[in-house]
């Protein structure tokens, strides 16, 4: 990240001093200063422009600055994406070139762009590539800002010690070069790290440091995250009027920047304060604002955080379901990116939440787990190790001043004798005191020299004592897991042998089980069959052999009185006989089993409408799916569709007065249809209520678990349609 001192080291050692330069820096300069002011927009328009005319005029350094810069501002912006392709093109050029800063500094950027997608340990290569190439050897502020970003991966991979020592090492730089950017930045993250291990007075106190400084650099981005994290920690210290005032600062200049996360982060904050104030629906809706932003932005640990704070408002809220799916999205989150911290909270309060419904076995499991996450992040050794960076950075901070203080006064009070001398006219001793000075200087000199050696032991020290905490914690794990691997082997082979025996008699009783189902089946489906066939000979024969029975009574008795009346019950009589004939046809066509494709049923179709229509004159259209000709139907299946058929064509021959039937058997959305449409004068589907015709359909489309619709209005014919699952 630059600020206007980067940028005019950067232009006095890269950039020589001619008009098209002059140029570049303009924009350059231009482009910085609306970076600082949150105009990210335009500040991007500025350096586009920059890249467009250091290309045309092949100012290669000045072209790989300006794709430096890009990548700078789509980070600070929250757009992640396009910073890959900036410094790329940066590191091709500086390789081109040959130049170390560019390569360094272009290694730092891509480091940057994989901490925004989650990939700690990548960006932890890139970051000692940014080292080696250039800034360990010739430190400065850059230098840094690398310490500072590697401090930051080692928190996100829960090693808080690491993360504070490596903040500190870049704060020493800072102070050293004088960086206030830098010195704002770490001390916010220092306050951040702090806040995390609920020292909240350190965490305070360093977080109103970096507000002061940035507000003086007015430096809008991170004056945003500054309040915003001032706000949690004044939430977390119960003083929510201090805590409303920072959100509002923090909102403000999230506004301006119009980052997504930045915006998801005060929501967060609002939802956090709102519940302080127990108002948990209105804490629920602010967090799904913040949800929706994280999503927006691909920010997957801040999308982590808000999936665990919205479980815990749903649980608070009685809305189990809410609290389990976002329990879940938390922890397939968090696995995904690694993200220790965030498990270690899944499982916290999932355990609380198991532990309120008395689900004790699941609680038990998820405090296992917390307990082995927590244990793994923050432990004793974790905050004794911080002290003793943070007591070391300290007293060699305070020796240097005081060594430098006691120095510069013992030089100052030999430049006032040696004055004096002179006015005394006594050279000899003003020549003695010029000495003196020249030797304290000497010696102040070797004191920096051997400063600078105990920093390198210090490091050396420090590197070895991490070396052999490796090294000790590596041999516990292979012991532990060579123990567990015995272990394993023996409950495994256990497992196994019990398994096998379980597995037989299981699937002994299983296959007897089984047999005994089929068998039950098999006898059920017999009796089915047979009450589908009495019933069917009882509806469909029984009732038309009495119609006909009384019918033949009639004729009898009116044989000689009204002849015209006999003919007319004769021929009802010989109507009756041809139904009773179709009917037992239809029901032995249904019970053989080499009618269950589709394709036979079909040709009864067609059979059943050429004998009905063809007489009266009716044109028929039949279509049928060609897919649905290997579909198999049941017995049942076959017997209720083909009579919901039937009765909607007889009607239309019977009532509708039509001149053509149309009917198309189709595979839909997974499902078969059947339709049956004439042109007929229609009906009233309002005024059927007692039609038996229509109540018959609807019962067998009940049967077949499908949905029967049908539409018709006066003189505008009808339309009949059924769709049943194709299963």
């Amino acid at each position: 990240m630059l600020n206007k001192l980067c940028l005019i080291a950067f232009v006095c050692c890269y950039l020589p001093v001619a008009a098209q330069n002059d140029h570049a820096y303009t924009l350059l300069h231009k482009a910085e200063k609306l970076m600082e002011q949150g105009a990210y927009d335009s500040a991007i328009a500025t350096s586009s422009a920059l890249l467009q005319y250091s290309q045309s005029k092949k100012l290669l350094h000045a072209e790989a600055q300006a794709h430096l810069q890009l990548a700078d501002i789509y980070y600070r912006k929250g757009v992640f994406m396009p910073m890959g392709r900036h410094d790329t093109a940066a590191l091709k050029i500086g390789q081109q070139l040959k130049d170390s800063f560019l390569i360094g500094w272009a290694y730092y950027r891509r480091a940057q762009y994989l901490m925004s997608l989650d990939r700690y340990q990548e960006s932890h290569d890139y970051l000692n590539k940014a080292l080696q190439s250039k800034f360990e050897k010739d430190q400065s502020w850059h230098t840094g800002v690398i310490y500072n970003d590697i401090g930051y991966v080692y928190g996100m991979e829960g090693e808080l010690h690491k993360q504070v020592e490596w903040y500190l090492k870049a704060l020493q730089i800072y102070e050293k070069e004088q960086y206030e950017w830098g010195i704002a930045q770490t001390l916010g993250n220092l306050g951040t790290a702090y806040n995390e291990l609920k020292r909240l007075k350190e965490a305070i106190q360093y977080t109103r440091r970096a507000v002061a400084i940035r507000e003086k650099l007015h430096d809008i981005g991170g004056l945003t995250v500054s309040y915003n994290n001032l706000a949690q920690m004044y939430v977390n210290a119960d003083s929510l009027e201090q805590a409303k005032e920072a959100l509002e600062n923090s909102s403000k200049y999230a506004a301006i920047t119009g980052n997504k996360v930045r915006i998801a982060h005060n929501y967060t904050t609002m939802s956090i304060i709102l519940q302080r104030q127990k108002k948990l629906p209105e804490a629920l809706e602010y967090e799904k604002k913040a949800i929706a932003l994280a999503r927006e932005a691909g920010d997957n640990n801040l999308l982590s955080r808000r999936y665990i704070a919205a479980a815990i408002y749903c649980k608070q809220l009685n809305d189990s379901a809410g609290a389990m799916r976002y329990f879940q999205e938390a922890e397939d989150l968090s696995r995904a990116i690694h993200n220790k911290y965030n498990l270690r909270d899944v499982f916290y309060f999932r355990t609380t939440f198991f532990k309120d419904r008395k689900d004790y076995y699941n609680a038990y499991e998820s405090y296992k787990k917390y307990i082995a996450y927590r244990d793994s992040i923050v432990t004793d050794e974790t905050n004794a190790r911080i002290a003793d960076v943070q007591a070391r950075y300290e007293t060699e901070k305070k020796d240097r001043e005081i060594l430098e203080l006691s120095t510069a006064q013992r030089i100052k009070q030999l430049e006032i004798e040696k004055q004096k001398a002179i006015i005394a006219g006594n050279m000899l001793e003003a020549a003695q005191k010029e000495k003196d000075i020249q030797m304290l200087s000497q010696t102040r000199e070797l004191q920096d020299a051997i400063i600078k050696q105990r920093d390198e032991e210090l490091e050396k020290q420090m590197l070895i004592a991490r070396n052999k905490e490796q090294e000790l914690l590596l041999a516990r794990q292979e012991k532990a897991l060579h123990e567990k691997q015995l272990q394993t082997q023996k409950q495994f082979r256990n497992g196994m042998i019990i398994g096998l025996v379980l597995l037989v008699i299981t699937g002994v009783l299983f296959f007897n089980r089984f047999q005994l189902k089929k068998k039950l089946e098999q006898q059920q489906a017999l009796l089915d069959m047979r009450n589908h066939i009495a019933r069917d000979l009882h509806d469909e024969i029984g009732s038309t052999l009495t119609s006909i029975n009384i019918l033949s009574q009639v004729s009898q008795s009116n044989l000689e009185k009204d002849k015209a009346k006999t003919s007319g019950l004769l021929q009802k009589i010989t109507e009756q006989s041809q139904q009773i004939q179709q009917s037992m046809s239809d029901i032995v066509w249904t019970i053989k089993s080499d009618n269950d494709k589709v394709a036979n049923m079909i040709v009864r179709m067609r059979e059943y409408l050429s004998h009905t229509l063809e007489p009266k004159n009716i044109e028929v259209d039949f279509e049928a799916d060609e897919s649905l000709l290997d579909h198999n139907f049941s017995m049942s299946q076959r017997k209720d569709m083909f009579l919901i058929f039937k009765e909607a064509v007889n009607n239309a021959a019977k009532y509708a007065q039509c001149s053509s039937l149309k009917v198309r058997l189709m595979r839909v959305n997974g499902h078969i249809e059947l339709l049956v449409s004439d042109n007929g004068r229609g009906f009233d589907v309002n005024k059927t209520g007692s039609s038996n015709g229509l109540k018959n359909m609807q019962g067998r489309a009940r049967s077949l678990n499908a949905q029967l619709a049908i539409a018709s209005e006066p003189g505008k014919g009808t339309q009949v349609v059924l769709e049943m699952p194709a299963t």
